[in-house]
């Protein structure tokens, strides 16, 4: 298995930031290194709820952007739960 070129934020320290990076993950897709897909609504790592879920094409691993919303700075992270790792 390869290992991701992506490392977990675990908050934004900015709106820009958080746009920025949303535009380079929005290239990955374009580029195709990448797919959205269907987020998991019970999936909840360190008590937080929803998101985007991206696929790694290359490593196959899950990913979870979520936006940030006033006092949580927002997080990029691996999804690391069975119910993730089952998702296409």
């Amino acid at each position: 298995m390869m290992l991701s070129a992506w490392e977990e934020i675990d908050s934004f320290q900015s709106t820009s930031e958080y746009k920025k990076f949303v535009i380079y993950i929005e290239k990955k897709i374009e580029r195709q290194y990448a797919i959205e897909i269907e987020a998991c609504q019970n999936y909840n790592k360190n008590e937080i709820y929803g998101g985007r879920w991206f696929k790694d094409l290359e490593t196959k691993e899950t990913w979870r952007l979520v936006e940030p919303d006033f006092p949580f700075k927002g997080c990029w992270e691996k999804v690391e739960s069975e119910l993730g790792k089952k998702r296409k």
